[in-house]
C-alpha cells in the first residue's frame, strides 16, 4: 500500500472519530438538559417471605435540596400517583453545601410527603453532617410531621396488615478498623442484628450500599431487602458499562443501581435518586423515584 493511501486512509479515519466525538457531546449534553427536569419511575416486584398481603413503597432519595418545575409540584404529583401505601425518605435530601435554613427544605418536603401517604425517613450523609453541625431540632420537627425517622434505629410495624421489621442505619456493617467488642457494641450492629433474627419480614434502609455491599457484608448478614441510594446511579451512565464513579467505590462501582443478590438471601435495590452531584449533571442517568411492591 502506498504512502498517500495510507495517508487517505488514516485522514478517514480521524474524521469520522471526530465526528462520533462531537455526536457524543452533543447527545450528552442534550442528556444533561433532560436529566435536569425530568423525573422517571422504576418499579421493582419484591417477593418476602411471611408477607400475607401486598403493598407498595415509593422511595425518593438524594433530592441534595433540588426544585422540580414550580414548588417540586411534579415531584408530588408523581409520588401521589404511584397510591404508595409508605414514602421511603431515604436520605440526602439536604444539599451537599448547605446552610441551617435549608431544613426549611427539608421539612417542607416531608410535609408534603406525608399528605400523600405515610413517612420512613432514614437519615444520610448530608442530615447526619447537618445534625452534627446544627443539632437534632429538625429531627424533632420530623417527627412531629408523623414521620418515623430510623436513625441506627429498627421497629416492627404494621404494613398494610403485615408486621414487618424496619431499621436504619448509616454506619458500616464490618470491622471498619474496629475490634470485634468494638463492632458489636456499635448501633449499627445492633439495628442489623435484630434485623437477621427478625421472624417477621425485614427491610433495611440503608442510604449507602456501603453498609452490608463492602467489605464481608454479603458474608456477614442476611437481611431480606436491603434499600440503598447514595451513588447517583454513578452520576454518568456509560451505556453497557454502568455508572461511573460513586463514593467509596471510586471508578465503575460495582454496587451503583439496580436490583441485586448480595448472597443467597440478601437482595439489595440502589435507586439513582434525584439529583446531579455536587456541579457534576446526569447524563445518561434520568433521575428516578422506585415503587417497590412488595407481594406474598
Amino acid at each position: 500500500m502506498n504512502q498517500a493511501k495510507v495517508k487517505r486512509i488514516i485522514a478517514r479515519s480521524a474524521g469520522i472519530l471526530a465526528a462520533l466525538l462531537v455526536l457524543l457531546l452533543i447527545a450528552a449534553g442534550i442528556s444533561a438538559v433532560v436529566c435536569n427536569s425530568h423525573i422517571k419511575v422504576t418499579q421493582y416486584d419484591v417477593q418476602l417471605d411471611g408477607l400475607e398481603n401486598p403493598a407498595r413503597l415509593v422511595v425518593v432519595a438524594d433530592i441534595h435540596g433540588k426544585v422540580y418545575g414550580e414548588d417540586n409540584a411534579p415531584l408530588y404529583d408523581l409520588t401521589a400517583a404511584q397510591e404508595p401505601d409508605v414514602i421511603v425518605l431515604l436520605g440526602d435530601l439536604f444539599p451537599s453545601q448547605f446552610a441551617e435554613a435549608d431544613k426549611a427544605y427539608v421539612i417542607d418536603l416531608t410535609q408534603r410527603m406525608a399528605e400523600i401517604a405515610p413517612v420512613w425517613f432514614a437519615m444520610g450523609n448530608h442530615e447526619k453532617s447537618y445534625t452534627a453541625k446544627y443539632g437534632t431540632d429538625w429531627i424533632d420537627e420530623i417527627k412531629a410531621i408523623g414521620a418515623t425517622v430510623f436513625d441506627e434505629e429498627w421497629a416492627d410495624v404494621n404494613l398494610c396488615g403485615n408486621t414487618i421489621r424496619i431499621g436504619g442505619s448509616m454506619g458500616h456493617g464490618y470491622l471498619f478498623g474496629r475490634t470485634n467488642a468494638q463492632f458489636h457494641a456499635s448501633p449499627e450492629y445492633d439495628v442489623l442484628f435484630r434485623l437477621e433474627h427478625a421472624r417477621v419480614p425485614a427491610i433495611l434502609l440503608s442510604h449507602m450500599p456501603d453498609t452490608v455491599a463492602l467489605s464481608d457484608g454479603p458474608r456477614r448478614w442476611h437481611i431480606d431487602l436491603v434499600l440503598s441510594g447514595h451513588t447517583h446511579g454513578g452520576v454518568v451512565r456509560v451505556p453497557g458499562l454502568g455508572g461511573l464513579y460513586a463514593p467509596m467505590q471510586g471508578w465503575w462501582p460495582p454496587y451503583d443501581y439496580g436490583d441485586m443478590m448480595l448472597n443467597d438471601q440478601m437482595r439489595m435495590i440502589i435507586t439513582s435518586g434525584l439529583s446531579g452531584h455536587d456541579r457534576l449533571p446526569r447524563i445518561f442517568n434520568l433521575p428516578e423515584i422506585e415503587v417497590i411492591d412488595l407481594k406474598p
